[in-house]
């Protein structure tokens, strides 16, 4: 998916922990980094669903800093740094 078609992205963070949500058309992206892992998911969901897991994180003690979408260069967005990430792996296999 291309950043520049997300419509909202929170990066949420809690003890080490981060989580990035992301609302596109009709669907919600997360990831987790934590303790230099990653994972991501995805499913159907819309704004208010995207807000209310937002707001879930929040109560269970994460803060969230909403991030304009205008601030993420291609060399920032998260297609870009899976493919980064993926590359690394492969050579140090």
């Amino acid at each position: 998916m291309d950043i520049t078609k997300a419509r909202r992205l929170v990066k949420l963070s809690k003890e080490g922990r981060e989580v990035l949500v992301t609302l596109w058309d009709d669907k919600i992206s997360t990831c987790v980094v934590e303790d230099e892992k990653q994972y991501c998911e995805s499913c159907q969901g819309d704004e208010a669903i995207c807000s209310d897991f937002i707001n879930y994180l929040k109560e269970k003690g994460y803060e969230a800093t909403e991030v304009a979408l205008g601030e993420l260069g291609d060399e920032e967005s998260l297609p870009k740094f899976l493919e980064e990430r993926a590359a690394a792996t492969s050579e140090e296999e």
